[in-house]
């Protein structure tokens, strides 16, 4: 085979993406590489003989006018094929260049380019695997390449080559092994990533360079990373003893550490008085609700004492955040900072995640035997071998599979079922044990509020014991905990879990335990062999029983069912008891057969484990039974949840049915939730701890935290005067940086359609977006009202060349929607749920937040609805109880994206009239800081926010 050391890489602008519909090449950049290095550049305009629309004007900057006389495409094409002359045909997208040169080819009498292919984007994935984003924009940010002009031929062009080249850099320094093993998974990859191996093996095998290297070792025919100790800074300028306000003193001021080791550091009056109140409810220990106005500091204002104190004190604590997200952000932005201050005398900090974010390594390592997978699962293992040579920790959140790579991963993820522990052949490596050893090793541990009550749920066998801990975002702290100490059972757990044993396709679980026993020991295999057989048919039975008992329960629920907060998602309450309907009878029906079949397959898997378990059963087969073992306890488990949410009923919780509507799998969640987890807490969790600091920058309503301390079992503690609270105010001045603005042309919800309601809407938005070039996040409470919006406002901001973005229309996460907002010149975009919170657009980005409407949550879901038929059975009322002082928290999250640093400056809209009609409404006022608040019609609106965004 001959040796690819020559690579032409190719960039085309074209007048659109369908070559075969008379789309044309309007720009040509293409760079040869050879051996490692640049040796030729080609670049020129073409003329495409048709006129170019304005969207790829824009986007290009390729204008009529300048390809007017530039030469046609024939004419151009003799010099690209020199380049191409036994060169490899490189492209970021490769197909779609390449179906512009056939076609171009075609058209001017040459033959097809038959050469082989390289994707950089394909080849990318696979040797960047930790890598955020495979965009050319993405890739030239992540690996410091210079790329000034996207979308220019050229200049894409030069971009990929440097790409391509560190991209062979990579590659050549994999170990052997691991190049060995991306072989054998390469037969799916579309561009000839198979033949790059290839060279790369033989380069390996000709230079003698058998071994993986230093950082590396080779485990089971696998090469890990080696698991290197963390160096702490030799001169500490500060010392963990002595009193804890003369150390914080030190930090602060022209010469104090943080300025040392924050860049741009400013000092924060309310931070430092944060620091000292947590300090001093450790020190008392007494429980300290703490809200931290945005801009405060938060993070490093309990951080600090919290690290101060597990080192003076030697008590561990805990930190817990909302999201995995969140503790990412603050163990790479705030625990080296941390590490820097402290020094030598730093304690250990470590970061513990629930077990499902962990791989495996025994499951990954036996995935690899099967080669018949799909293109997404045959990329996420050879991602993960690469990721492998990279990872300390082995946590999903480094990498970045591809969409098919989801399912897969939940394949190989750690989970205690199937966990060998010290049996297992991997356990000195296993990622989840190392981050437990850490964990109890550290005196800080940064977790999250979901694993937090799984260890709760756990009799607190996960956490190491801590009498000390800190709940960041604790205004959701109460509804994690009512989710988590509640169950949840869905039609993708139970039909995943009966595929593992036996797929429609490929091998599954059983199959593999029987060519195994089959393999090892035919006496155990002749007394297995009828259960295992007559297993298989019961299996086939329980996926058509569970199937059907699916179909009932969403066509039950799915007439009655309403919007969830989700996108895409619809809920509906139901009590047990009540299924009397013909459809209801059915289900319950249908239930006690999927309930009767699921233990039935549980029973066969006991009985094919106790005739072939033996102390002699080799460790592989070992692995494989405990598989069957956690397969056998799911069966269990999943029956008695169906059993307990369907034929059986307890006042003290909610039941309700969530349906994935866009799926065409038609996903059914069955969910059960205690009413009230207020008590729960207080006994489980405050009684139990010395001192717990709950933070946010939203708990109080009115200036008062009776709302979260009712919420969380703390009512009586706070009344008593037994805990401490504190208001701690934004540094930002918001009567200069935010101008509110209350649209008086809006109808009232009450007074209109609500057709007509959207109407004015999308006039309105239309033209704030016109006086503010786009740079608007729109905020909705209800998903179908945004898709009601979307199309009719992106008609009409097209000729203003403002782009609209929205959330489950685009497709895409949050954060890359995020993100692409962020790149786009002038944009719209629409959010609901998850974009009123965790959404940071700091700058000219972002300048105008517009909430549609006050951001209740709809009184039909169902445990806002049992929430409330409880307080009102205990005479209060729940609207104003319940509802207003929800709804102002979220309000105020809202508001909070607009402003992110002390030099935003933007316009908040509030389309909501009860703000100003209701007489609640003055509470959401209230709840924000000091601002300049105007209310008149849209058109007189404008020139003050035009005028307000000019101000210096």
């Amino acid at each position: 085979m001959k040796r690819l050391n020559t690579f032409a890489v190719v960039d085309f602008e074209t007048t659109g993406n369908r070559p075969k519909e008379g789309d044309r090449i309007i720009q040509i950049g293409a760079v040869l590489v050879q051996d490692g290095e640049i040796v030729d550049r080609f670049a020129s305009l073409v003329n495409p003989e048709m006129a170019i629309s304005p969207f790829i004007e824009k986007l290009t900057g390729i204008t009529d006018e300048m390809v007017a006389d530039a030469p046609l495409i024939e004419d151009v094409l003799p010099q690209l094929l020199k380049m191409l002359d036994g060169a490899v045909f490189v492209a970021h997208n490769v197909f779609f260049d390449l179906s512009f040169l056939q076609n171009a080819l075609a058209d001017a009498g040459y033959r097809p380019f038959t050469g082989p292919l390289l994707d950089t984007v394909e080849l990318s994935r696979l040797l960047l695997p930790m890598q955020e984003g495979y965009r050319l924009s993405d890739l030239a940010v992540g690996l410091d390449i210079m790329h000034d002009r996207p979308h220019q031929a050229d200049s894409d062009a030069e971009a990929t080559a440097y790409i391509l080249l560190h991209l062979l850099e990579k590659l050549t320094s994999l170990p052997l092994l691991t190049i060995q093993r991306l072989r054998q998974m390469s037969r799916p990859f579309h561009s000839d990533i198979e033949s790059l191996l290839a060279d790369a093996e033989q380069a390996k095998v000709r230079a003698g360079e058998y071994e993986p290297g230093e950082e590396l070792e080779a485990v089971h025919q696998i090469c890990l990373k080696r698991k290197m100790g963390t160096d702490r800074l030799a001169d500490s300028p500060l010392s963990s003893e002595g009193d804890f306000l003369s150390f914080v003193d030190g930090l602060f001021g022209e010469d104090g550490a943080l300025a040392a080791y924050m860049p741009g550091f400013e000092l924060r009056p309310a931070q430092v008085t944060m620091m000292k109140q947590v300090y001093e409810s450790f020190e008392s220990g007494r429980h300290l609700l703490v809200e931290a106005g945005t801009g405060t500091g938060k993070s490093l204002a309990y951080l600090i004492p919290a690290v101060y104190w597990a080192k003076q004190q030697q008590e561990k604590v805990v930190i817990s955040t909302h999201t995995i997200q969140l503790q990412e952000q603050m163990y790479n932005r705030d625990l080296p900072i941390l590490t820097a201050i402290f020094g030598d005398d730093a304690p250990r900090i470590t970061v513990l995640k629930g077990r499902n974010n962990y791989v495996c390594l025994r499951k990954f390592s036996h995935s690899l035997e099967e080669t018949q997978d799909n293109y997404d699962v045959q990329l996420s293992k050879s991602q993960m071998l690469v990721w492998l040579t990279e990872t300390e920790t082995g946590d999903a959140e480094e990498i970045s599979l591809p969409s098919g790579g989801q399912l897969y991963w939940k394949q190989v993820q750690s989970d205690a079922n199937s966990c060998l522990n010290r049996q297992c052949p991997w356990f000195s490596r296993c990622y989840y044990h190392q981050a437990r050893r850490c964990s109890q090793q550290a005196e800080v541990v940064v977790t999250n509020h979901s694993l937090l009550f799984t260890d709760m749920h756990a009799e607190h066998r996960i956490l190491p014991a801590y009498g000390y801990a800190v709940i960041d975002e604790a205004h959701h702290f109460e509804e994690v905990a009512s989710h988590h100490l509640g169950d949840m059972v869905s039609s993708y757990q139970v039909e995943g879990m009966l595929t593992r044993l036996q797929p429609d396709k490929g091998i599954g679980l059983l199959e593999e335990v029987e060519a195994a026993v089959k393999a090892w020991n035919k006496g155990s295999y002749e007394e297995s062999k009828h259960t295992i057989e007559t297993t298989y048919q019961l299996v086939r039975e329980a996926k058509d029983t569970v199937r059907e008992m699916y179909q009932m329960l969403y066509q039950w629920s799915y007439q009655r069912a309403r919007e969830a907060e989700e996108v895409g998602h619809t809920v509906m309450r139901y009590k047990p008891d009540d299924l009397d309907s013909r459809f209801g009878r059915a289900a319950v029906s249908a239930v006690r057969n999927g309930v009767d079949m699921l233990l039935d397959v549980g029973r066969k898997l006991e009985m094919i484990q106790a005739a072939i378990h033996r102390d002699d059963v080799p460790s592989e087969m070992r692995g494989l039974l405990t598989d069957l073992s956690g397969v056998c306890r799911d069966c269990q488990s999943y029956a008695e949840l169906l059993h307990s949410m369907v034929l059986q009923n307890d006042d003290a919780h909610v039941y309700w049915i969530e349906l994935d509507v866009r799926s065409t799998r038609r996903g059914i969640y069955l969910h059960r939730v205690p009413i009230d987890v207020s008590g729960t807490l207080r006994d489980l969790f405050f009684d139990k701890k010395e001192s717990v600091v709950l933070t946010s920058a939203t708990l109080s309503v009115q200036s008062s935290f009776r709302y979260a301390s009712d919420r969380l079992g703390l009512a009586d503690l706070l009344a008593d005067g037994g805990m401490d609270t504190a208001m701690l105010v934004s540094p930002f001045q918001y009567k200069e940086q935010t101008l509110v603005c209350i649209p008086s042309d809006i109808p009232s919800i009450k007074g209109s359609s609500e057709a007509q309601f959207i109407q004015a809407l999308i006039d309105s938005l239309s033209q704030v977006a016109i006086a503010t070039r786009g740079r608007m996040l729109v905020l909705f409470t209800s998903y179908s009202m945004l898709k009601a919006v979307y199309e009719p406002l992106k008609e009409r901001l097209k000729e203003a060349d403002i782009s609209v973005l929205g959330h489950g229309v685009d497709g895409g996460s949050r954060t890359k929607l995020t993100k692409q907002f962020r790149t786009l010149d002038a944009c719209v975009l629409l959010g609901t749920s998850s974009f009123w919170e965790g959404v940071d657009i700091p700058g000219e980005d972002l300048s105008c937040v517009a909430i549609v409407r006050l951001p209740f949550v709809p009184p039909n879901h169902p445990l806002v609805e049992a929430r409330n038929q409880r307080l009102e059975a205990e005479k209060k009322n729940a609207f104003m109880q319940l509802s207003v002082p929800q709804a102002v928290i979220r309000f105020k999250q809202g508001f909070g994206r607009l402003i992110r640093t002390s030099t935003d400056r933007g316009v908040v809209l509030v389309y909501d009239r009860r703000i100003i009609e209701a007489r609640y409404g003055r509470l959401f006022l209230q709840s924000l800081p000091e601002t300049t608040v105007l209310t008149k019609p849209t058109t007189e609106l404008l020139s003050d926010i035009a005028d307000w965004l000019d101000k210096p």
